[in-house]
């Protein structure tokens, strides 16, 4: 579980922002925009890799309780195929493989400058 991206997830922007460009994320576990975040904080095993190849970049995070069997079974597949313009990628949680991190690329625009900002203050 990323506590951080859960409370994140709090925010009605970010969770606007998500429903808006990628749909309703099956069962929801935080979000965290990739622009900010540091290599080597999600490990050195096949998360922690995809991770830090995300690092840095305009790339959406969206952890979910969708990992192993509850891939398909909450149709979390679906929900990447469905976005297929802009899904990158996922993998199952090193610690706990009931979940899932999917990666997106982000939608440029307004929204996007805002959430930006947003995220550095929780930052601050």
């Amino acid at each position: 579980m990323d506590l951080a991206a859960y409370i994140i997830m709090t925010d009605e922007m970010f969770r606007r922002y998500v429903s808006e460009h990628y749909g309703d994320p099956p069962r929801p576990r935080g979000i965290r925009l990739m622009k900010y975040e540091g290599k080597g904080i999600a490990g050195d095993g096949s998360e922690g890799s995809m991770w830090d190849s995300f690092c840095g970049e305009d790339v959406i995070y969206v952890h979910t309780r969708c990992g192993a069997s509850n891939y398909e079974y909450f149709e979390a597949d679906k929900w990447e195929e469905a976005n297929a313009d802009t899904f990158l990628g996922s993998v199952d949680d090193d610690w706990d493989c009931t979940y899932r991190d999917h990666f997106f690329k982000a939608v440029p625009g307004p929204d996007y400058d805002e959430l930006c900002r947003e995220y550095e203050k929780l930052l601050m």
